[in-house]
């Protein structure tokens, strides 16, 4: 049997998985498109790059409903498809796994699928109130719990209000570990926080308090993020995530892309786990092959906290 996963963040590093809307990119999903469109559209693709992540050494799978409240498919006028993206992307997640381990015949080999709750798209105290956060987030929890996740990733979110609602909704909601992360950024002043303001220190108290299981950074520069989680370790001796993207976004020939190569991420991985972090992977622009250099160097490793 597999160990649950919070068992198992309190034993060893764990390999988080990669990019999943940059590679969907790659294979033709264009701005006017939702990225959990492709659940339903274009099943075989998503399907086959959890199934990459998977067979790179990825312990965790991230379901294809980063964007999938009813809040955020609102702004594309795709609230109707709420249900069937969500489920459609867990039913993926679980496909893929299924057919790795009969590839691989590992019954067993603690993978986990963390069901994806990203930020709404909306602004507190202009068009979002707390009661129509918790609604979207209770709506959004209920789907992917009933359609298998292990866990939930809270993730890509730029306000800490919005991030505690989200962990308290779906800790009231289910029975089903959370993990949740931040994006932050450096001011003119050397200080990091969220794009509203919020300090680490903020972040990590009251995340805590609100029930997470794990916390950390994402979608920001690796070198930055290094600080980032140092300071959250010297605050929390809670499981610590850190997924940066490979640098900064490009636009060329109507593409956004990204520059940073696997190697360059890699060399920061061991500063990575001095600093303290615990669960390790990759945002925008990453790909299998960064998360297979990862799992090369951490996979099964035990902590050394």
């Amino acid at each position: 049997m597999n160990k649950s996963i919070l068992e198992l963040v309190t034993e060893e590093y764990i390999v988080l998985d990669g990019g999943m809307g940059t590679l969907l990119q790659d294979k033709g999903l264009t701005s006017s498109e939702l990225p959990e469109e492709w659940n339903i559209q274009h099943p075989e693709v998503v399907k086959g790059i959890h199934l990459d992540y998977l067979i790179a050494g990825a312990q965790i799978i991230e379901t294809n409903t980063l964007g999938g409240s009813s809040l955020k498919l609102q702004a594309k006028g795709k609230e109707h498809l709420i249900m069937e993206l969500n489920r459609g992307g867990v039913e993926l997640a679980i496909e893929a796994l299924k057919t790795f381990r009969n590839t691989k015949s590992k019954q067993n080999d603690g993978r986990y699928i963390a069901g994806s709750v990203g930020p709404t798209g909306k602004i507190f105290e202009m068009d979002l109130s707390p009661k129509k956060a918790e609604k979207a987030f209770s709506e959004q929890a209920t789907i992917l719990a009933d359609a298998g996740v292990d866990i939930f990733l809270v993730e890509t979110m730029l306000d800490l209000r919005e991030a505690e609602i989200a962990v308290k909704t779906l800790k009231r909601e289910t029975d089903l570990p959370v993990f949740a992360s931040l994006v932050f950024n450096r001011t003119k002043k050397g200080e990091f926080r969220t794009l509203f303001g919020n300090s680490i220190a903020d972040t990590v108290y009251r995340l805590i308090d609100a029930g997470t299981d794990a916390v950390g950074a994402n979608c920001g520069l690796i070198d930055e993020y290094v600080k980032v989680i140092k300071q959250m370790r010297s605050l929390t001796p809670a499981p610590l995530i850190l997924y940066p993207n490979a640098g900064l976004p490009v636009l060329k020939n109507g593409k956004t892309t990204f520059k940073q190569s696997s190697e360059y991420l890699i060399s920061f991985l061991d500063e990575s786990i001095e600093a303290g972090a615990t669960i390790v992977g990759g945002c925008c622009g990453t790909t299998p092959e960064y998360i297979h250099l990862i799992s090369e160097k951490i996979n099964g490793r035990k902590l050394n906290l």
